[in-house]
């Protein structure tokens, strides 16, 4: 390590889901004299990765919250605080949940309950209106910390994620087509890219974040040269042995198509502003030949889809 320290890297989600959860136990101290742990919590959990998915956060965790409590409050009302009375609550309220197709709730629902009922006090009731407030204000303040404070933005990421591993494709196809293992890591990287992708789009329908660089299906297509790509290398690594039986003549003409191709590739993921030249790819009788120009062609017309019209 040579001597030097390791200093682990904060994320923005991190600070923020701190943030949030600062603001929520100030507001139960200060405001409201208590301290909750319940709102704290449920700012943890609303903190998520894109502003969308916190918003649906939000009312999962209300509805969990207060569907619990309520069912809580019932038993409890009826057969008093004992452990048969806590765990016919649960089961009331997971029913419930599930009953109206709210099953991604009934965590909430049963932790609420769980948390009201070791309340040291009496009046559940208090307990319960107090503790579904707190946790509305936790989600609330989540969501508003993850949309005000230093928003997600996916866009230079996602650019970023796909230029290193195309690059890396670009450089070492020859060697990638020689390790299987490799080259399904490297489809694993592309899933990641459609993952930071389709979270792009998310934000960008709440937070109505314009795009700097490309439109978002452009980014769409980018991801999917990456993928036929891939697909080419896979096809060669599995007809490899075949391939090499080929005429010298075949293989180099192969070798030249695929590095025109390459350079195109390389065109759309630096500039995006190349003009399109159209490469007819000729046909072979061999049937591996075919095989492996047919992965050829589709990656061919993943290229010409994205520079016929870059402006998509």
């Amino acid at each position: 390590m040579n001597g030097q320290r390791y200093i682990p890297k904060i994320g923005l989600r991190t600070l923020k889901t701190g943030i949030a959860v600062a603001i929520t136990v100030a507001i139960s101290w200060y405001i409201f004299g208590i301290y909750s742990g319940m709102g704290a919590i449920a700012a943890v959990v609303a903190m998520q990765p894109t502003v969308k998915r916190s918003s649906k956060i939000v009312f999962s965790r209300i509805f969990g919250t207060v569907v619990g409590l309520m069912c809580g409050l019932f038993i409890v009302y009826l057969f008093g605080v004992n452990p048969l009375s806590i765990g016919l609550a649960v089961i009331v309220s997971l029913t419930l949940n599930t009953t109206f197709d709210k099953t991604h709730m009934s965590t909430y629902a049963a932790f609420a309950i769980v948390m009201m009922l070791e309340s040291p006090t009496s009046d559940f009731f208090h307990y319960a209106w107090t503790r579904s407030l707190l946790t509305a204000v936790g989600v609330f303040v989540s969501l508003g910390v993850n949309y005000a404070f230093m928003p997600p933005r996916y866009e230079d990421r996602l650019l970023n994620e796909v230029r290193k591993t195309s690059s890396y494709l670009f450089h070492h196809w020859r060697e990638l087509v020689g390790s299987p293992a490799e080259l399904l890591e490297t489809r694993a990287r592309i899933l990641g890219h459609q993952e930071l992708h389709m979270m792009l789009q998310e934000d960008m329908k709440v937070t109505n974040v314009k795009l700097k660089y490309m439109t978002i299906k452009q980014y769409r297509l980018l991801i999917h040269l990456e993928d036929k790509l891939v697909l080419l290398l896979e096809s060669l690594a599995e007809h490899r042995e075949a391939f090499l039986l080929m005429s010298e003549e075949e293989r180099q003409a192969f070798e030249s198509e695929f590095l025109y191709l390459l350079a195109h590739h390389h065109d759309i993921l630096y500039t995006c502003d190349k003009p399109y030249s159209l490469f007819k790819l000729p046909h072979e009788d061999l049937s591996v030949s075919e095989i492996l120009h047919g992965h050829l062609l589709d990656y061919h017309e993943q290229l010409e889809a994205f520079k016929h019209d870059p402006k998509i």
